[in-house]
């Protein structure tokens, strides 16, 4: 039920209808559990329908949120299909057999918690609060207790998962991506609060604030106070850390606060990496997206099993999630690293449930009173919403059918298992114990706590989330702190990737370059990764000996290539500090070398700081060589210093660069130069007008014979950057996972036009830095100090928001208008057969 850019299967059932649905009984036959369990079933229609989520209260009553209306809701003028159903089972065979409408003309109820002698529920735009004074089983108290929740997007990531924190007693809400303007009808004198994460309020005086994360559907506590969320293609993530703790240090360039607990094991061959976690569906319908094939598109419904449980030991402290396309439940076993969890499976090669039914969808997990797994499964045709579909996919997919049908399924051991197993699961869960201590030391400015500090700084510098807590609780304290990380510093101590950041950011601290001295008798590899950061915001004037000698000898270390990469890289950094006479031409050779990828890397960021017209004539001289990833590192880096611009421009009118090089972030990145000439000179070189002409022209190519392979090549040459089909591309704007389902004439239209549809998660920011940096991209970060986007090829850029000049949200799509333009009709026919997929 969850999504962000796919759980497209739902295109699948227009080319090939699924069977029809299967009874209850035979439903139950369709699946398979792991050995020592069973499945048996709870409910089914017509006692109950689209069960989104369900609570047992005190009394052993089962609760369930029916969300009947999903996915478009009533037609006007028509009552709201949304139920809160009471059902019992009255006889104690361990059957529901008796129904109650609690409550009903809800929209879209997806979230249900049993408190205070009634239920809070979420259905946007409002939490309410319902409670049957009478006894009659019917809610006759109905409260607002929270308002302004968003419902102008789709009806399944709206705010969900109501859950009590176990040490606060605060109730926590799931965002679902929505967001909203959040207020209190009981008290209209409090300000609102914009919705940009997940929220908890306080029960009794409503009172709400943000939290870290941003769960899509469902979260779930460990009884250590650890927080799980999950997002469609991650089950189980980690809510690690907190912003908060981020404001003690506004120089810290980190904006994380979630981990993802799961391997990325889903081998798919784009970006050269692995993009998913892996299932093992039985079911023939699962999504189609060939990036998302096997593994997890639609994560939902995070469980961690802790407490009286009736599930075979091992499954004690596991943490389990829904994938409804996949028509599974999945099992994880969570192991402590560090200051967060790592998450592996349960039962490797093999999911914990799962059905042939395709039908079965399930949603959300409870733990009954008896300690059995009670699972919500909507019994749906078609669980996606139309927001996700596109125009001509929408006109023929049945969204109706399986409104009335709904099961809830309950799974329990053979054999009851040990209770004493059970208890014991979770004892070593305690992964916050060293951060919390190193938070409250970074709260104590004693010189004492600063010691303990770096004592830890050398145990834990490996850590991403220990090495960060420690740099947020060291602000204006960095040069008390180098000392006593010298101090301590055990005698075996290496400096690896995590103490150069450490180093690298005390170096960028410093005021005066006669502070280096502190560090004069320090190992080499510790001065270097020093020097490296403390020449990131100053000059090399009036270095220490010790310091100078490393600079003056960086050059030859970099092109030394019996030296390490590690070394040769850093000194690749120090370079740019020297003058161009020294290093300019070392560091073109270096950045423009196919046998080092990662040194080159080093030396194109570091030889693009020189204002010489030389580097960008160099850069793009082989520009008909370069492959489409070297492509894009190398105009990145040159659009990113505002005197590369013009050089980058002139290439263009000079024929020796085309304009179809532009993304559509790359264009916009140079059309929002604050040079007027520059500005002007892009709009001239770069911005293609009159679209229903442009639409006319490219149409001619709909009557040419294609020649579908050389298609694939003309996609990796202009499409590839931002998108992926057939194993091949990057995933930073949508995945062309659906496109085959459409016609040519759609296909090409949106080409043309491609701000006609823009999904919200793809929303493009511009952010201008002080110093005159135009940045842009995906907003996949956002913390009290600093941002971070996602541009093309899937790099990433943090920027300290207090550098940040401007942040705002483009009005249009990341692909450019125009892109056509730079394709003969040939190649655009070529293209349309390859998207297709003709052979």
């Amino acid at each position: 039920m969850i999504r962000g850019a796919a759980i497209l299967f739902a295109g699948a059932l227009v080319a090939a209808p699924l069977p029809s649905p299967l009874s209850p009984a035979d439903a139950q036959k369709a699946f398979e559990v792991v050995p020592g369990l069973y499945v048996e079933l709870v409910a089914a229609e017509p006692l109950v329908a689209s069960p989104c989520a369900i609570a047992f209260d005190t009394k052993g009553r089962l609760f369930v949120a029916e969300n009947r209306g999903y996915p478009i809701g009533p037609k006007e003028g028509e009552k709201p299909a949304g139920v809160i159903a009471l059902l019992e089972d009255t006889d104690g065979d361990g059957q529901m057999d008796k129904r109650t409408v609690f409550a009903d003309g809800l929209t879209f109820p997806n979230g249900v918690l049993p408190w205070g002698g009634g239920l809070i529920i979420t259905c946007a735009p409002d939490v309410l609060f319902l409670k049957d004074n009478d006894g009659d089983g019917v809610a006759d108290e109905r409260k607002v207790l929270l308002t302004g929740f968003a419902t102008t997007g789709s009806t399944q990531l709206r705010v969900n998962a109501p859950t009590v924190g176990p040490w606060d007693g605060k109730i926590y809400l799931a965002a679902g991506l929505s967001g909203g303007t959040v207020t209190c009808p009981s008290h209209p004198e409090r300000p609102p609060l914009k919705m940009t994460s997940d929220i908890r309020f306080d029960p009794q005086t409503l009172e709400v604030e943000l939290v870290d994360g941003k769960s899509q559907y469902g979260m779930s506590f460990d009884a250590f106070g650890n927080r799980f969320i999950c997002m469609n293609r991650v089950p189980v993530q980690h809510v690690a850390f907190q912003s908060k703790w981020l404001k003690r240090n506004p120089r810290l360039a980190f904006s994380e606060t979630v981990q993802d607990c799961n391997e990325r094991n889903a081998f798919n061959g784009i970006n050269g990496g692995h993009d998913g976690v892996r299932l093992f569906p039985i079911s023939s319908n699962i999504t189609t997206a060939d990036g998302h094939a096997g593994s997890f598109s639609a994560a939902c419904g995070v469980k961690i099993w802790q407490g009286k449980s009736l599930l075979t030991p091992e499954c004690a402290g596991a943490v389990f999630s829904c994938d409804p396309t996949g028509n599974l439940v999945h099992a994880d076993r969570l192991v402590a690293k560090g200051a967060t969890f790592v998450a592996s499976p349960l039962y490797p090669g093999r999911e914990f449930l799962a059905s042939r039914d395709d039908w079965f969808r399930p949603v959300f997990l409870a733990r009954g009173p008896e300690g059995a797994m009670y699972i919500a499964d909507m019994y749906r045709k078609v669980i996606e919403h139309p927001d996700y579909l596109p125009e001509e996919v929408r006109k023929h997919t049945d969204f109706e059918t399986g409104k009335t049908m709904g099961r809830i399924w309950r799974v329990r051991a053979e054999r009851k298992p040990d209770d004493g197993l059970t208890a014991l699961a979770l004892l070593p869960m305690t992964p916050k114990t060293d951060l919390l201590r190193i938070i409250r030391y970074g709260d104590d400015p004693a010189d004492k706590a600063t010691q303990t500090l770096a004592r830890y700084a050398w145990d834990f510098s490996e850590d991403k989330w220990l090495r960060n807590g420690i740099l947020s609780g060291i602000g204006g304290r960095e040069l008390a702190f180098l000392r006593e990380l010298l101090a301590v510093r055990p005698a075996s101590a290496k400096v690896g990737a995590g103490m150069s950041e450490i180093l690298g950011y005390l170096g960028g601290s410093l005021t005066k370059p006669a502070e280096l001295e502190v560090a004069a008798a320090a190992p080499e590899a510790l001065r270097l990764a020093l020097l490296s950061g403390y020449l990131t915001s100053h000059k090399p004037a009036g270095l220490p000996s010790a310091f100078q000698s490393l600079l003056d000898a960086s050059p030859e270390v970099a092109t030394d290539k019996s030296k390490t990469i590690e070394a040769r890289s850093v000194a690749v950094k120090l370079m740019a500090r020297l003058p161009w006479e020294r290093s300019g031409q070392a560091l073109l050779t270096l950045a423009l070398d196919d046998a080092q990828p990662d040194l080159a890397v080093a030396a194109l960021k570091a030889v693009v700081a020189y204002p010489k017209d030389k580097v960008s004539v160099s850069l793009l001289a082989g520009w008909s060589r370069y492959t489409p990833a070297r492509r894009d590192a190398v105009l990145g880096a040159l659009l990113g210093v505002p005197f590369h611009v013009k050089g980058v421009l002139a290439a263009v009118e000079d024929k020796r660069l085309p304009a179809s090089a532009f993304t559509g972030v790359r264009r916009r990145q140079v059309l929002a130069a604050r040079d007027p000439a520059v500005k002007a000179l892009a709009e001239r070189l770069l911005t293609v007008s009159a679209r229903p002409e442009a639409l006319a022209e490219a149409t001619k190519a709909l009557a040419l014979k294609p020649v579908p392979a050389e298609g694939r090549a003309v996609f990796n040459a202009v499409c590839a950057s931002c998108h992926r089909l057939d194993r091949e591309g990057h995933a930073v704007g949508p995945d062309l996972f659906d496109i085959r389902r459409q016609t040519k004439e759609n296909i090409l239209y949106h080409i043309v036009n491609p701000d006609a549809e823009i999904a919200p998660a793809f929303t493009a920011y511009l952010a201008e830095a002080k110093d005159g940096r135009i940045l842009s991209g995906i907003l996949v970060g956002d913390t009290p100090t600093s941002i971070t986007l996602r541009g093309p090829l899937g790099v990433e850029a943090t920027l300290l928001r207090a550098d940040l000049a401007k942040l705002e949200s483009l009005p249009s799509s990341l692909m450019p208008a125009g892109l056509e333009a730079g394709l003969s009709k040939q190649q655009l026919a070529d293209m349309l057969a390859y998207l297709k997929g003709e052979k």
